[in-house]
């Protein structure tokens, strides 16, 4: 009797044992939710490329973004020059603006457009019904009582790289601005910018926060409204993040593209990537 009910619980445990086994995943199948690094994207055209919608031949395009109420897209050039087009490439505008010009951001708010010039690491303030400069704010390099925080090189500068205006309706200046250093050495700054409390032609920007996170070449971000994130590009390592304003890493990516140096997400869900060695790529951004 006894032999009988040891083979029964042998015979038991063993079945239960297989039961588990084809249960569970192999190291061969895939778990339906695994992490991925890939970049959810539809790309329009050809698989890995994308559509390009450059008609100007922008020399060297180092930023863009989307403009909410003209519903148009503005690049900027590191060869001096600006210009609006339209979602599909078709050209509004180009113009001359002096200087290494390395990022472009918009107050949805004011429609007002802030250009960030290397090297002099100034933000200028266009106005693109007028077309012109309106205002100047050279940034303090200044921060926590290092006077050259934000380095001045001579020759070749690898300053800031990326600008993002966050909008805030209950703050004195109507937001501040998140600037990438390029390298010298990379971090993401929160800058303060005197949009309302100066009416000045030339008024000082100056550091207030760095954030902790850490990333090399910081070569385009745009603020993301609907997440409350930054959309941050790596251009040496081709990697997007998402993070926090408080730079709390939400999601990384593999990213698209190539020498990415600007980065803007329209109404609609298009991507729009501004590469440094021409052209201007448009996907569907499928997050």
């Amino acid at each position: 009797m006894k032999k009988d009910s040891g083979m029964k619980i042998r015979l038991y445990l063993l079945g239960v044992l297989i039961l588990l086994a084809s249960c569970s995943p192999s190291e061969d199948s895939p778990a339906k939710d695994s992490p991925t690094i890939r970049f959810p994207v539809d790309w329009l055209g050809n698989p890995g490329y994308g559509v390009n919608i450059d008609q100007l031949n922008f020399a060297e395009p180092s930023g863009i973004c989307f403009h909410p109420l003209r519903k148009t897209l503005f690049t900027v050039s590191d060869e001096g020059a600006v210009a609006e087009i339209k979602t599909d490439g078709t050209p509004v505008f180009s113009m001359e603006i002096p200087g290494d010009l390395e990022g472009i951001t918009v107050n949805p708010e004011s429609g007002l457009l802030y250009i960030i010039k290397e090297g002099d690491d100034v933000i200028l303030e266009f106005d693109p019904d007028n077309r012109e400069i309106t205002r100047t704010f050279p940034v303090n390099r200044e921060f926590r009582g290092n006077p050259n925080f934000l380095q001045k090189q001579e020759g070749f500068d690898q300053g800031i790289e990326s600008i993002a205006f966050v909008s805030d309706k209950d703050h004195p200046e109507g937001g501040t601005f998140y600037a990438g250093n390029q390298w010298d050495p990379p971090f993401i700054m929160e800058i303060l910018v005197p949009l309302r409390s100066s009416q000045a032609e030339k008024a000082e920007a100056r550091i207030i926060r760095v954030l902790p996170f850490k990333m090399d070449d910081l070569g385009g971000m745009y603020y993301d409204s609907r997440t409350g994130l930054l959309n941050v590009v790596s251009d040496a390592d081709n990697i997007l993040v998402e993070i926090t304003l408080y730079g709390k890493l939400v999601r990384e990516y593999a990213f698209l593209g190539d020498n990415q140096e600007g980065i803007a997400r329209d109404d609609k869900g298009y991507l729009y990537i501004a590469q440094g060695k021409g052209g201007i790529i448009k996907v569907k951004d499928l997050r």
